[in-house]
């Protein structure tokens, strides 16, 4: 079972696209910059992509809204 992004938790921060995904499984689908200077991303886990390794799972540190749950 492959890993997805919960839309409802997720901050936009994109501090996932940062990460070292071994698959390079995570994707920018959207970037837009308020009016404040603050980027936001909505980003998606290609599921054709993703092996569930558990990396970005296992790691805290890459979702800290845990907005990463398995699909």
């Amino acid at each position: 079972m492959v890993y997805k992004i919960n839309p409802e938790k997720c901050l936009k921060c994109g501090l996932c696209v940062t990460q070292d995904c071994p698959e390079k499984a995570f994707v920018v689908v959207d970037k837009a910059t308020e009016n404040d200077g603050l980027t936001l991303y909505t980003v998606k886990i290609d599921e054709h992509k993703c092996t569930s390794c558990d990396t970005c799972f296992s790691h805290e540190w890459w979702c800290p809204a845990k907005a990463i749950v398995k699909g």
